[in-house]
């Protein structure tokens, strides 16, 4: 949550699975990336993995087990040589690679894994990563061979290869897992780079080295000598100073891939599920009655939020799912943009305006956001009995204040970057979820979701995501208001670049033009 509150205070897919630029990287050299903050922490049980923040940094240092193409929407294995299901779904079989080793010359095995995944559970660690252990209720290593681990959950998934590409697949050195946060400082990992310097704060910087001994050197990977990641708060001065003070950058900003096209930079660009949200508490205050929900958003327009303040280059959102997922139903859409329904079901709410709706709207203090915000003020405003305020607030209180289960909020700006339902959507709107924040409960929806992680077929899977997308429109727990959009964005220095996930980059792929 706090990555994703950084994105928006910086204010399935397409692509992704080929080069941009297609050449072959040059080998040596040193490329620089600036992100819209400092790292939070190398712990993988301590930090999100978004394309924007620590997910990038992650990959750099610890590489993946599994990942996701998102031209084609498949998990590849890559220091994880197979995830096989066994019992439909109900167990699962995880082979490692044999020779990988950490850093500090340590196996990279199944052992290993299971310590990560184990270290994710232990309830004192309060892991980002919670809803994607929960159901696991055995690891047991194979006896017969250290590099195979025996998984057995506590309900079929059949998409659970999907969970550990997206939240399972950083693994560090067991003996970096101690609790005195030397993983968070100190990462040691089996990626292509090693951190070798860490200069904290929005001036600072982190130097990452070849890894010597990284488990595909005797493919010439990585490419690169160098990597240094830096912040810079401000995007947009970040795209324009691609070129001259870094490399590449990654957005989540629709204005910021037409800026980077305007200045002749190349784009590569995925478009996910999920999306910039107005969310609502459910479970208690004025939303809890689903009509108030449903006249915010009939009040609204997301075209016309598109065009004031993403100046027409993004994608109004139908809702939770993207236009370009193949999951998706196209022929339902959300709600919205009907002032007669509106006024129609605020009167309802509000007896005529007898019994004022008044709510306030939780923001952080970002340009974007706030503009936004003002937006549904002022629309709001012209509905009998409706009153919306504004509180506008640091990163740290946005955090304690918009969580799952508590009453400090009425409604608040929220984004989502999915690669695939499996598990993004599920975490979002299954009433088990931590991720659920706005504390929606449909037994409806949570049989549709656990139904389309039984499966893999498509069609299968689409259908019941239709009935998901079908109750979540009579419900309006959130409305999205702006399809997600990730990309990369670089110099013609930049050679070999690949996205994986929701936008995360091979870094042992990537170097400079030849």
């Amino acid at each position: 949550m706090a990555a994703a509150v950084g994105i928006l205070v910086s204010g399935c897919a397409s692509g992704g699975g080929s080069p941009t630029p297609a050449d072959t990287p040059r080998k040596g050299g040193s490329l620089t990336l600036s992100l819209p903050g400092d790292a939070a922490s190398f712990d993988p049980t301590q930090t999100m993995f978004a394309n924007v923040a620590d997910g990038q940094r992650l990959a750099a240092v610890y590489d993946n087990l599994l990942w996701t193409d998102p031209g084609t929407g498949t998990v590849q294995p890559n220091i994880a040589e197979s995830l096989v299901p066994e019992r439909e779904g109900a167990a699962w079989v995880l082979r490692i690679r044999p020779g990988v080793k950490f850093s500090d010359g340590t196996p990279y095995d199944a052992a290993a894994v299971a310590a990560n995944w184990q270290w994710h559970k232990l309830p004192a660690n309060k892991s980002f990563q919670t809803m994607a252990v929960l159901n696991i209720k055995a690891l047991d290593v194979d006896p017969a061979d250290p590099l195979v681990l025996h998984i057995t959950l506590g309900q079929a998934n059949a998409n659970f290869d999907r969970i550990v590409a997206r939240n399972l697949s950083f693994i560090a050195a067991p003996k970096t897992l101690d609790g005195a946060g030397t993983a968070r400082d100190k990462p040691v990992g089996a990626g292509p780079f090693l951190l070798k310097e860490w200069t904290k704060g929005p001036k600072g910087r982190q130097v990452y080295v070849r890894n010597p001994d990284y488990w595909e050197k005797d493919k010439g990977l990585p490419y690169l000598d160098e990597l240094i990641i830096k912040p810079e708060l401000d995007i947009e001065h970040a795209v324009k100073g691609l070129g001259t003070d870094a490399d590449l950058t990654v957005t989540v900003d629709p204005k910021n891939l037409a800026l980077a096209r305007d200045h002749g930079l190349d784009v590569q660009e995925l478009r996910l599920n999920g999306g910039a949200m107005v969310l609502f508490n459910t479970a208690t205050g004025p939303f809890a009655d689903p009509r108030a929900r449903r006249a915010v958003a009939l009040a609204l327009s997301g075209s016309e939020i598109n065009d004031k303040f993403y100046k027409g280059a993004g994608t109004p959102a139908k809702g939770i799912f993207s236009s370009s997922s193949p999951l998706a139903n196209n022929q339902i859409a959300a709600p919205e943009n009907d002032g007669a329904q509106a006024a129609q079901l605020f009167d309802e709410v509000t007896g005529n305006g007898a019994k004022p709706l008044e709510f306030t709207y939780v923001t952080p203090a970002a340009p974007t956001t706030v503009a936004v915000a003002q937006y549904m003020q002022a629309k709001l405003a012209a509905y009998r009995g409706v009153s919306m305020s504004i509180r506008e607030v640091d990163v740290p209180t946005y955090i304690g204040t918009v969580r799952k289960g508590s009453g400090a909020w009425n409604a608040a700006v929220g984004q989502q970057w999915i690669d695939d339902p499996e598990p993004g959507v599920y975490d979002v709107l299954n009433a088990a979820s931590f991720a659920n924040l706005s504390g929606y409960n449909s037994p409806a929806v949570n049989a549709a979701l656990d139904e389309a992680r039984r499966t893999t077929d498509t069609a299968a899977r689409r259908e019941a995501y239709t009935r998901v997308q079908l109750q979540v429109n009579r419900d309006m727990p959130f409305w999205v208001y702006q399809e997600a959009v990730a990309a990369a964005l670089s110099t013609s220095k930049v050679a070999g670049l690949q996205l994986f996930n929701d936008g995360l980059i091979h870094w042992d792929r990537i170097g400079l033009s030849a």
